[in-house]
């Protein structure tokens, strides 16, 4: 009799903890409970209500994810980290929001978004740069691919590179700063001297970086690329592509090289057609991957308006 009873009773706990709504139930009662006169007096801590509701929160969150129900359990994960705020446990708020932001981002990119500026937030306050570079490398790839918000996606990326430059990790800062460069070459932001700006500093950093170098003549190339879709600013792409020749003497002697000599005459003699040419013989060489091919086309576009007059220095 008494294992039958046993049986029971296991059957029914386990039936209660398989249900996330009950649990949820619990933790909303326990967190609107009044403490009362006799645990002030007997010494119940204000924030142990707290601590358990979220207790539960994180329980039923973590069966929705077995249930596979994503945005119920990135609600829950989020609830449970308010009430752990309450209780004064912000590490473990923070880190409950990024099990929010784990869950949103499946179904709710732009709720996932927001539970994830909130961690970081908390992250920065604690001086986690790191960490915090990382997740705002996630928050960039969002707003870039899930909410095409390419301004956010920029800052998101801008302020990654800066916490990773202040960690000594200048590999990943200057891999964020290139994401950055690429879109600013997007067709809705098209700020093309800020990315040739930062494809040339980070050229310049590579010289002496036996990884890095190998990518040398891609940041020119594609900083050469910039200055030109810059109102026709062949002048100055030509400035630049003599400089690179004193960064990096080697470099005169690759394709990248005399595909950029040609684009700046093609440019400088408004001939929209050598530019076809010239890329079409490059692409047989090396792939023109989409970006290039879009700063291509505007750089063939903007003859069409070219200016009467440029300074030149081709000196």
């Amino acid at each position: 009799m008494m294992i039958q009873i046993s049986v029971i009773a296991a059957s029914f706990f386990k039936e209660q903890m398989s249900n996330p709504e009950e649990l949820i139930a619990q933790a909303n009662k326990i967190a609107n409970k009044s403490g009362g006169f006799l645990s002030s007096i007997f010494g119940g801590s204000s924030t142990s209500k707290y601590e358990e509701a979220a207790d539960l929160y994180v329980q039923a969150a973590n069966l929705y994810k077995l249930q596979r129900r994503s945005a119920e359990a990135g609600e829950i994960f989020e609830k449970a980290s308010e009430l752990q705020i309450k209780a004064e446990n912000n590490d473990e708020a923070s880190n409950t929001l990024i099990e929010s932001f784990k869950c949103y981002k499946m179904e709710s990119p732009e709720r996932a978004a927001k539970v994830l500026e909130r961690a970081i937030g908390m992250f920065v306050q604690r001086g986690q740069f790191r960490r915090s570079a990382n997740f705002k490398c996630d928050l960039g790839e969002i707003y870039e691919n899930e909410l095409q918000d390419i301004n956010n996606a920029i800052k998101s990326y801008e302020d990654a590179s800066e916490w990773y430059k202040g960690d000594s990790a200048t590999a990943l800062s200057n891999k964020c700063l290139l994401k950055v460069a690429d879109l600013y070459c997007d067709d809705n932001i098209k700020n093309y001297k800020k990315a040739a700006t930062i494809y040339e500093e980070i050229a310049k950093k590579s010289l002496n970086n036996n990884l890095a170098k190998w990518s040398l003549k891609e940041y020119f190339l594609k900083a050469i690329l910039c200055r030109l879709a810059d109102e026709n600013d062949y002048s100055s792409a030509n400035a630049v592509l003599m400089r690179f020749l004193q960064w990096d003497p080697s470099f005169a002697s690759t394709k990248e090289y005399e595909f950029s000599s040609k684009l700046i005459e093609a440019v400088k003699d408004c001939n929209p057609d050598q530019i076809a040419i010239e890329s079409k013989n490059f692409d047989k060489f090396s792939r023109l991957d989409g970006m290039k091919v879009r700063i291509l086309n505007t750089i063939k576009s903007n003859l069409n308006v070219a200016p009467d007059t440029v300074e030149e220095d081709f000196t």
